[in-house]
């Protein structure tokens, strides 16, 4: 997926996107000068981010 895809994809502005993967808050690889994911890695991240706010 590109930033646009994947920023449809988690209902998130395609900004806050480029801050995550900046910060690498977000799993991605760059293929020449574009940021590509995974959606099956996001869907990780997502689950994974969902446990990590849990407070127990």
């Amino acid at each position: 997926m590109t930033i646009k895809e994947l920023a449809g994809y988690i209902k998130m502005n395609a900004r806050t996107v480029y801050k995550l993967v900046n910060n690498a808050e977000i799993p991605a690889v760059k293929l020449s000068n574009q940021w590509r994911f995974k959606k099956e890695t996001i869907d990780e991240w997502l689950e994974a981010q969902m446990y990590k706010n849990v407070r127990r």
